[in-house]
């Protein structure tokens, strides 16, 4: 019977995007039974989209970790585990189902365990402790009983093992425990106050994470009114805890991938363009200091860390995005500039960069929206530009002088983002419009030098950069001009000479780079990335 139903699992074909929109289906189903079955402190249907995106990362994040648990407990069905996970998920519709019934319509209260490390304790060896109707409710429990149990069967009959099958069911119930006790495991973690004691409850620490949060009001838009205290507090705990399983997912997705698309993961990330992901980082980390030069008494906690952190994913992501997109309109002109890109080097299909570059684009929307909604007008603005820039029918990359205007604007989005995500006022105003200016100029000028390398290619598809337009002599001069004068502004802008120190060694040695035979790109981002370095240490010790 087991052979039967591998084989029938076998005949299905699954894509990552595939499994991905079908657990989705699934969810969407458990979120509308839900909203009857589990009604919410408000009063109000579970539909606003801070919810929504709070319980799907939740449940996505369980389903990438139960994939690399079926994995580790049965690897001889690893071909199948994401057919299985996929159709096993409909047992999260149980819950909701069993608690409607059991309520008589009235519904039980769902909600995380908000214990203490020994009421933790008592919980686990309880079975989630004795209150059936809020918290982990009758429903929930029948649920994860019935996953349990088929969980000990399928591994005992595939595997042949008792002590196995017992294992595996004490390690799935130890990882559902800690989805659920999340709260208390954050208390547990980082619960202390400033003299270092833990706070009491965990419902405390989560809310003082909360009101200590500077960045917490990106997720609550000032124009809003929110009808009460508790609402105000479900959309801050959804966002906070949002964050978290955002992580938790792209952790496990990581993992899950390294498992069993290792040369695939490995052609993904050589492909990101890791020097440029740096500069973009960098620029975000530019808005954050000079939020904090204009507002020097920010302080941020591990909330406001988070949002950091989720910021410079979703700009990973949504230049991930555009690097995949990117690639499949520029195959012809990486098959003469760059042959070592996935898609011609056959590491990738060009299946593999259309599903990727859906998955990215998922991920940048979704790390956005946690990011605030002030981050996420311009990763959203971010992710328009280069896409504008590289995708017919536009593809304003042809056009040259206006492509590196763009290029510009894109290194703006991020120094905004970095910007407005501390700013205690979210005010255009705020924003130094001589930063601004300084942004879009140097990086206008710089970013010409990505032209080099696709010289050739280029040559070919007709498309006139200035390396083209100025021809074979004097065109690396001309991105060399522009390179060393880039550099030379900052000084300027910054009204820092000291600058100076770094700035000329520096737009000297970019010069020679441009124009050295053969022509390397990472000596650029190298001499770039030094005089970064190099400017910071004498603004510190100067």
């Amino acid at each position: 019977m087991l052979n039967n139903f591998k084989t029938y699992l076998e005949k299905i074909q699954v894509t990552p995007l595939s499994w991905l929109a079908g657990i989705s289906g699934v969810l969407m189903i458990r979120f509308f039974l839900e909203s009857f079955s589990n009604p919410s402190s408000s009063g109000f249907f579970a539909s606003d989209a801070s919810t929504l995106v709070h319980y799907y990362l939740f449940f996505l994040a369980v389903a990438v970790v139960f994939m690399i648990f079926l994995q580790l407990v049965i690897p001889s069905w690893k071909k199948v585990i994401p057919q299985l996970t996929a159709i096993s998920f409909l047992a999260v519709l149980i819950g909701p189902i069993a608690d409607f019934i059991i309520s008589g319509g009235k519904g039980f209260r769902m909600a995380y365990l908000f214990n203490t490390p020994k009421e933790m304790l008592v919980s686990f060896f309880t079975f989630f402790g004795g209150n059936l109707y809020t918290g982990v409710t009758l429903g929930i429990r029948i649920e994860i009983v019935l996953m349990l149990l088929f969980i000990g069967l399928l591994v005992y009959f595939i595997e042949k093992s008792w002590f196995r099958a017992i294992v595996s069911v004490i390690s799935l119930y130890i990882l559902i425990f800690i989805f659920l006790s999340l709260p208390g495991v954050m208390n547990a973690i980082g619960g202390q106050d400033m003299a270092g004691n833990y706070f009491k409850e965990p419902f405390t620490f989560i809310q003082k994470s909360i009101e200590n949060s500077i960045t917490i009001s990106n997720n609550l838009h000032n124009s809003l009114e929110y009808s009460s205290f508790v609402r105000l507090f479900e959309i801050a705990f959804n966002f906070l805890i949002g964050k978290i399983f955002f992580l938790i997912l792209i952790i496990a997705t990581f993992i899950w991938f390294r498992l069993n698309f290792k040369e695939k993961l490995r052609a993904v990330i050589k492909n990101s363009r890791p020097e440029r992901v740096t500069h973009y980082f960098l620029m975000i980390f530019v808005g954050l200091f000079a939020a904090y030069s204009i507002f020097p008494n920010i302080r941020l906690n591990w909330n406001d860390s988070l949002s950091v952190i989720v910021l410079c994913l979703s700009f990973y992501f949504s230049w991930m995005f555009a690097v995949s997109t990117n690639d499949i309109v520029d195959e012809e002109i990486d098959a003469v500039s760059d042959p070592t890109r996935p898609l011609i080097a056959n590491s990738l299909s060009k299946k593999d960069m259309k599903e990727s570059a859906t998955i990215f684009l998922v991920a940048t929307l979704i790390s956005g929206f946690l990011a605030g909604y002030t981050a996420f007008f311009f990763i959203l603005t971010f992710t328009a530009l280069y896409y504008i820039y590289s995708v017919p029918p536009t593809r304003f990359k042809t056009i040259p002088f206006f492509s590196s205007f763009i290029i510009g604007l894109c290194c703006l989005t991020a120094v905004l983002a970095g910007f407005f995500l501390i700013s205690p006022f979210k005010y255009v105003s705020v924003f130094p419009s001589k930063l601004a200016l300084a942004v879009v100029v140097i990086f206008f000028l710089g970013s010409h030098i990505r032209d080099m390398k696709d010289i050739e290619g280029d040559k070919k598809a007709g498309i006139k950069t200035v390396p083209i337009i100025f021809g074979d002599i004097w065109g690396p001069r001309v991105v060399g001009i522009f390179a060393s004068v880039s550099f030379l502004l900052i000084p300027i802008f910054m009204g820092s000479y000291v600058l100076f120190a770094s700035a000329i060694p520096a737009s000297l040695v970019v010069y020679y780079f441009i124009n050295r035979k053969p022509y390397f790109e990472k000596y650029i981002f190298r001499t770039y990335f030094a005089f970064i370095i190099a400017s910071f240490l004498l603004l510190i010790w100067i």
